[in-house]
């Protein structure tokens, strides 16, 4: 599943009323109760930023900054819709860590976290960690 992506729900949020009101453009909607969803007890719109299993997470990063800095205004917007609880960016990065490594940390660029919260989302780091190695 790809997370690089932008997306905003809660349970008595009307997405169909909020994308009749914004200029803003969405890769998905879904509607509480829908099978096939995350999020089966909410609604939500969702962005699709770009390809996180493909773009490093330095792009993904700065791909989200363009975005965010372009539509600031109308996404401060909706995370004050009534009935938007979670509003999150989500970014993905994969791991191949080598032999021997126990941990790691990932921390938002200042520019990335800047713009996260004077808007009102929360970053998210969806991480895989492939740790298998072909034996030879």
């Amino acid at each position: 599943m790809n997370e690089f992506r932008l997306f905003a729900h809660g349970e008595t949020f009307d997405p169909d009323a909020y994308l009749a009101s914004t200029t803003l453009k969405f890769d998905g909607v879904w509607h509480k109760g829908e099978s096939g969803h995350n999020h089966p007890k909410s609604s939500g719109v969702f962005k699709v930023l770009g390809d996180g299993r493909t773009v490093p997470i330095v792009e993904q990063e700065l791909i989200a900054i363009d975005y965010l800095t372009a539509n600031r205004e109308a996404l401060k917007v909706l995370a004050r819709v009534p009935g938007v609880t979670t509003f999150i960016l989500g970014l993905q990065y994969h791991i191949e860590p080598e032999e021997g490594t126990i941990g790691f940390c990932l921390l938002p660029s200042t520019r990335l976290m800047s713009l996260v919260l004077d808007i009102g989302i929360e970053p998210a780091y969806y991480v895989k960690i492939d740790s298998r190695k072909e034996s030879i």
